[in-house]
């Protein structure tokens, strides 16, 4: 089961994740986000520090998630990856795609600049 807790801070939202990214949890996740999205929130930030898996239903989300932001002009960082993630999204070749920061503070400052 994955959960996740929104906080705003100015213009940008920091999403903080938990637990397993599947094809039982993005569903919902994505839709969350792609709400804040829409209502003009388009600096986001997803807080990695707690997800302990993320199947390829969760990379799907992140690249609709990359490509939604950009297209609106936003930005997206992810932050706080473990090396198993970051393993993942280089190896799949998706790294190139994201804003990288090594924690939600330094994910905020990337967006704010």
């Amino acid at each position: 089961m994955s959960t996740f807790r929104e906080t705003v801070q100015g213009d940008c939202v920091v999403l903080e994740l938990e637990g397993k990214l599947d094809a039982s949890t993005t569903p919902d996740i994505q839709s969350r986000l792609l709400e804040i999205i829409r209502s003009g929130q388009k600096y986001l930030a997803l807080d990695f520090k707690a997800v302990s898996y993320m199947a390829s239903s969760g990379l799907r989300m992140l690249l609709v998630l990359a490509t939604t932001t950009a297209d609106l002009e936003g930005r997206l960082v992810l932050c706080s990856l473990d090396q198993t993630i970051l393993d993942t999204l280089t190896l799949v070749g998706f790294l190139p795609n994201f804003l990288i920061a090594a924690d939600s503070a330094a994910a905020l400052a990337l967006l704010e600049a």
